[in-house]
């Protein structure tokens, strides 16, 4: 299964979000993915946008940054639900029963 066109945006969005951050707090991504457990490969695949985090990798990375989960929330989780709501409901109303 594909992901749609609002997940990759998503994920190339929170990963210039951690390259930025990284960079802000001037750590290597050796030093990065160190601190969080994981390679620095999955770390370099993730700040591109090739991959989503694990929650509990997200969990870290974010914590380490100082990246407000709640923010992410905000700006794309609860927009990206909204629209999907929105179109079921159109979906349901153009929808006729016999």
């Amino acid at each position: 299964m594909s992901k749609n066109m609002d997940e990759r945006k998503i994920q190339a969005e929170l990963g210039e979000l951690i390259k930025a951050k990284r960079k802000q707090k001037q750590l290597t991504q050796e030093e990065l993915s160190e601190i969080a457990g994981i390679t620095d490969v999955y770390l370099r695949d993730l700040e591109r946008g090739s991959y989503t985090a694990t929650w509990v990798i997200c969990l870290k990375i974010c914590t380490v940054l100082d990246i407000d989960l709640s923010d992410i929330r905000k700006k794309y989780i609860i927009p990206e639900i909204n629209e999907t709501q929105k179109h079921m409901r159109k979906r349901d109303n153009d929808t006729t029963f016999c």
